[in-house]
């Protein structure tokens, strides 16, 4: 499988920006030990338009890892598909609104951190709305089924990561990654 991991780590706030690059160094390092081919986005840098749809065009997973920062897609995140997603190459217009979408990869999977504890989640007078990780992230998924991705492995959330305690991550993740590639 050809697999394009889209990172947006970086430094805000409190966060370092370091949990994020290591979730793609373990992404890579599993995945690659599996056969699977991988390429990076990483989209806190300067990026070439032509060769980041190029890489959109080649896979047929995406995997996207980043922080949920003001419950959303981190602003490079946001600007990098503003960009990157360019009419006639990554979709066209149908008579059908969100039909045309010319991305051949079939699958996608979101994996995030956030300061937010899971218990938070549908809680409280901000988050009573999002019940799920996903809710928060409806923008990005959106976005996807609109690309005619509409394959969604499920979201991996990291939460809790400023103030708690972060040794689950890796073992959970690795094997969030063995069920499903």
């Amino acid at each position: 499988m050809k697999i394009l991991i889209v990172t947006a780590g970086y430094s805000l706030f409190d966060a370092k920006g370091q949990l994020n690059g290591f979730l793609a160094y373990l992404t890579d390092k599993n995945l690659a030990a599996k056969g699977h081919k991988v390429k990076f986005s990483d989209v806190t840098n300067d990026w070439d338009v032509q060769r980041e749809v190029d890489k959109l065009l080649w896979a047929d997973s995406i995997i996207y890892i980043m922080p949920i920062m003001w419950f959303n897609m981190p602003a490079p995140m946001v600007k990098w598909l503003d960009e990157v997603l360019i009419y006639n190459k990554t979709f066209v217009i149908t008579d059908e609104y969100g039909e045309g979408g010319l991305i051949p990869a079939d699958r996608f999977m979101i994996v995030t951190t956030s300061n937010m504890k899971a218990s938070d989640l549908g809680k409280g007078f901000v988050l009573q709305g999002a019940p799920t990780i996903d809710d928060l992230l409806r923008p990005l998924i959106m976005t996807n089924h609109y690309l005619s991705i509409r394959d969604q492995i499920p979201t991996f959330h990291a939460g809790d990561v400023i103030a708690g305690d972060t040794g689950w991550i890796e073992a959970a993740y690795l094997q969030h990654l063995d069920r499903h590639f």
